[in-house]
């Protein structure tokens, strides 16, 4: 079997040439049969010449037994072929023919085209080169796949002219900066109006506490003048002059400390300085980040002082006192201040009409080992308050603080690194 490129009859002889390009002439009575040539990948063909070339095998092989195998390679290309060609008069072959086309057209793209997703330019080459094969494949379908290959060579030319893709359009490299911009923070902003902030802690001291410290304070002045009414009795009537002088000192010491220690309460420390960046908005670009676009936290968050005290001038919000705490002190705003190593934290509350200003200051530190180290002190007004105290109204904060990181999904996993004058850092994980 020769596979030739032209053959040429002159006389008793025969002139062809093979596809190398050699030339020969052989006697025509050599000739055992002419057959059609092996069909190129990219040749189109009807059913009528595959199913005429099919036949004109089975003939050669039947007469030509010794010619069987190499008939029989030809004859399954033939085969072959004649498979992917539709014939809608035979149902189980064109059946077989779309099944054949369809799974060649999933291997060669196995995921459809989606307009609004980016592409690179490597996956738009490599998936256009996919459909040049499946074309060469299947030429009498070429139309067919070169409509499946439309969208992806269009957005391979957008890509290569140097133009970008936002929400399925194409724009030059400045217009599309601008349209990004323009629709990421009208969707922002319509995201951030959804955003309800849970309500914290109204309560600045609970009405009992509140009213022990005011029962005590009553008790201590009641009793300092009581000692000082028993001194005076001592000198005018019983002329006991060392034991009334004694009594009448313990009782102005008492009634002064008592007298000191309510001053100091109600007195107004030196405000808290509001650092710069009060105008920023960098707690709702975190918000929007990570519960917006569902994106991780960016590894180190710095958060000023300024951003913090704005954030909560805005966005805080307090739960309804309940009815029965008519005496309990209530929490009208936080501000915050970052110093090195630490930070002051300053909630005002309102009882009876007086403005009460509650201070704690942290101070953080690590030991050799890692481990984190904190000391927290607190102070109503000027006046300093027990541990006691102290621990209760910081962890009562705390938990507001929780429920405001609740709006954070993965606030669980940061990490205070540090603090510094008008910041402080998070890790992220």
């Amino acid at each position: 079997m020769v596979s030739v490129q032209e053959a040429r009859e002159a006389g008793k002889k025969i002139s062809y040439q093979e596809m190398d390009g050699t030339v020969r002439e052989v006697e025509k009575e050599r000739i055992l049969a002419k057959l059609p040539a092996t069909p190129l990948v990219e040749q189109e063909l009807t059913r009528e010449e595959a199913v005429a070339a099919i036949n004109a095998f089975l003939e050669a092989k039947a007469k030509h037994p010794a010619l069987a195998e190499p008939l029989q390679r030809e004859l399954e290309i033939w085969k072959e072929r004649l498979d992917k060609l539709p014939n809608p008069e035979d149902p189980e072959a064109l059946a077989k023919a779309e099944a054949a086309f369809s799974a060649a057209v999933e291997k060669a793209a196995p995921q459809a085209y989606v307009p609004k997703k980016n592409y690179t330019l490597a996956e738009l080459a490599q998936q256009v080169a996919a459909f040049d094969a499946l074309a060469k494949e299947f030429p009498e379908r070429a139309e067919e796949v070169e409509r499946l290959a439309s969208p992806w060579r269009v957005e391979e030319e957008q890509h290569r002219a140097g133009k970008k893709k936002f929400e399925g359009r194409w724009f030059e490299p400045p217009e599309w900066e601008q349209e990004r911009f323009a629709r990421q923070g009208a969707a922002k902003t319509a995201f951030l109006e959804t955003i309800e902030t849970p309500a914290v802690s109204p309560i600045l001291f609970s009405q009992g506490i509140f009213l022990a410290s005011l029962a005590l304070l009553l008790g201590g002045a009641f009793l300092g003048l009581s000692f000082l009414y028993h001194g005076v009795v001592e000198l005018m009537r019983h002329r006991a002059w060392w034991k009334g002088a004694a009594w009448t000192l313990a009782g102005m010491i008492l009634f002064a400390l008592v007298a000191r220690a309510g001053v100091l309460a109600v007195a107004v420390p030196e405000p808290l300085p509001i650092g710069e960046g009060a105008e920023e908005k960098t707690l709702e670009d975190l918000i929007w980040i990570q519960a917006g676009l569902q994106e991780p936290l960016p590894p180190e968050i710095r958060l000023t002082d300024g951003e913090v005290n704005s954030w909560w001038s805005r966005r805080l919000r307090f739960a309804p006192m309940t009815v029965t705490d008519v005496l309990a002190v209530s929490v009208v705003g936080w501000q915050i201040q970052f110093v090195d190593g630490g930070m002051i934290l300053e909630r005002a509350g309102r009882w009876l009409g007086q403005t009460l200003r509650l201070r704690h200051q942290l101070i953080f530190s690590r030991s050799e080992k890692g481990e984190d180290i904190y000391r927290v002190e607190a102070s109503l007004g000027k006046l300093p308050l027990p541990p006691v105290l102290v621990l209760s109204t910081w962890n009562q904060w705390v938990e507001s603080l929780l429920q405001q990181a609740k709006l954070f999904p993965g606030a669980a996993g940061v990490k205070l690194e540090r603090l510094e004058k008008g910041a402080v850092f998070f890790s992220a994980p």
